[in-house]
């Protein structure tokens, strides 16, 4: 990824970072493990975690989960979060979700609801656009709750086979209350909107 941005906030200015990792899925459960390292800064994080999903009526679909990130390079520091998804898959194109997210160390939660399209371009190339807004509750500043960035964007996933995926991304995130007196107050925002890509390269195997 061309910039590390979370909760609207480049985490890592002037670097990328690079992110690897391997996910397990045993029926509801997903399992997995992640590292990124910065590209240009001496940065690593760790994070391993899991999630169970339910089955709900009418074509929702809650998950529930865990994870733990661990933190190393100028800082070493570490982060518990929960977290609770739900989604609506009655409609091809399009996918609602509101996520939830509480860390320990912060006691602070961050909210996001998205809108996910779904188009089949041809039978390899699929393309989602989204739009999302995030709002934080003590989770990615203290001083300030509220709508936090609004977030928009596309992905292209193209199968080069049926088990190796490429895809690439393009995002665009708009810094809102939350963010603008976070950069007004503290010298930690080096800018409140963020223009971030990626490319991924993933096989299931």
């Amino acid at each position: 990824e061309s910039h590390y941005v979370s909760e609207g906030r480049n985490n890592l200015p002037h670097s990328g970072i690079v992110w690897s990792g391997l996910e397990h899925t045993d029926g509801a459960w997903l399992w997995y493990e992640r590292q990124g390292f910065g590209d240009s800064r001496n940065f690593v994080e760790l994070n391993l975690g899991f999630m169970y999903q339910f089955s709900l009526p009418a074509d929702f679909a809650l998950a529930t989960g865990y994870k733990r990130l661990e933190f190393f390079g100028n800082e070493r520091c570490s982060d518990n979060e929960l977290s609770a998804e739900l989604s609506y898959t009655g409609v091809d194109w399009l996918t609602p979700n509101l996520a939830y997210t509480y860390a320990t160390e912060a006691h602070g939660a961050f909210v996001e609801f998205s809108l996910t399209g779904n188009w089949q371009a041809t039978e390899r190339l699929t393309i989602s656009p989204y739009i999302l807004q995030g709002w934080d509750m003590g989770f990615a500043s203290l001083h300030h709750d509220g709508r936090n960035n609004f977030q928009f964007g596309v992905e292209a996933a193209y199968d080069i086979t049926t088990q190796l995926n490429l895809a690439l991304q393009l995002s665009r995130s708009i810094g809102q209350g939350d963010i603008e007196q976070q950069a007004r107050e503290e010298d930690c925002i080096d800018h409140p909107n963020q223009t971030f890509g990626g490319i991924a390269l993933s096989y299931r195997f």
